[in-house]
């Protein structure tokens, strides 16, 4: 005959509590010891099923499971998804990429860690943003498994690379604004300062002397001096190198994201001075026009790399983050 204490309702309680977040596990081995008052096997059962769902109602545990499985999904679906790649650097570079994005996500279930961890708008938005992601990339690797032309094949690469960017600058943008981060106000508005200055001068300068460089030599030029802007700018007596390097960070992550979407629009809306004729094969009268089309094509480089910079950004907040005060009991809670 089965023991009380080791029955199927006792064992199925146990492991629930193991797994809930700090701040309800005290509530569950309360649970546990009324659980072990009641001798009858059908309320036993009972019980520990309305315990699971008192518990799933406060969504920790299910937000938990939910957050689980969408990190193991989207890395097993964007690895077998890479892996269809035929540039090998590329591919190897979303792995890398999608492997730090793992590492963070899962470090993600502790509240604290990343960004604004409770139940506000911010971090409402931080989260159904992930999700979305999430959603979208699963969703075109299915519908790209078997592409039926090579256009359709480029199109899957290129979702597979903006998805991974996305997340990336997501992921970064939850890191830097922990609770625990190192990266304080001061580092914030000097990293995104910096940016902005920078790619207002890169503006300045292809506004002044059109047309947009064919290259991204210039870009990453103004990414490298926000970068040093907001490294001086937070290395005082005062600072330490846990803001340097973060704002370092920021600032060319956010550079490098503005660039593009400068470009991004200049080439769709600007007018015809502001576009180099890189298109020398095009027919009479479709120079300008294909080479606003052909003008993204270089800084797809700085999108990438900025991608990059802001997985990097996450994962050095992870690594700089500070230690925990042990007041507040809710900062270390798993979610």
């Amino acid at each position: 005959m089965t023991k009380v204490g080791q029955d199927r309702p006792a064992r199925l309680l146990g492991a629930a509590v193991r797994v809930m977040p700090a701040g309800r596990r005290d509530w569950g081995r309360a649970m546990q010891a009324e659980l072990a008052a009641i001798e009858d096997h059908s309320d036993r059962r009972g019980f520990a099923w309305g315990c699971l769902r008192a518990a799933a109602v406060q969504f920790h545990l299910l937000r938990g499971t939910l957050h689980v499985f969408a990190v193991l999904a989207v890395v097993g679906t964007l690895v077998a998804w890479a892996a269809t790649v035929d540039n090998p650097a590329l591919a190897w570079m979303l792995s890398m990429v999608m492997s730090v994005l793992a590492v963070v996500c899962w470090a993600a279930r502790r509240a604290g860690m990343l960004g604004p961890t409770d139940d506000g708008v911010a971090a409402w938005l931080l989260r159904s943003g992930g999700y979305l992601i999430a959603v979208a990339i699963c969703a075109v690797a299915v519908a790209h498994t078997h592409p039926a032309t090579l256009e359709a094949a480029d199109a899957g690469s290129a979702v597979l690379g903006l998805s991974t960017i996305a997340a990336g600058f997501l992921i970064g943008l939850a890191s830097v604004a922990a609770r625990r981060s190192a990266a304080t106000a001061r580092v914030m508005l000097t990293g995104v300062g910096s940016a902005l200055a920078a790619t207002a001068g890169w503006l300045v300068v292809v506004l002044v002397a059109p047309p947009i460089p064919a290259t991204a030599g210039w870009a990453l030029a103004a990414t490298a001096v926000a970068a040093v802007i907001a490294v001086l700018a937070n290395s005082g007596e005062s600072s330490t190198t846990q803001a340097c390097l973060l704002a370092g960070l920021i600032a060319t992550a956010t550079t490098m994201a503005l660039i593009f979407g400068s470009v991004l629009l200049l080439a769709h809306l600007g007018p015809d001075s502001l576009i180099p004729d890189i298109t020398p094969a095009a027919l009479p009268g479709q120079h300008i026009s294909e080479s606003r089309t052909e003008i993204v094509d270089p800084y797809a480089l700085i999108l990438f790399l900025g991608g990059a910079a802001a997985t990097v950004l996450g994962l050095a907040a992870v690594a700089t983050r500070r230690p925990g005060t042990g007041n507040s009991p809710g900062v270390e809670q798993r979610q």
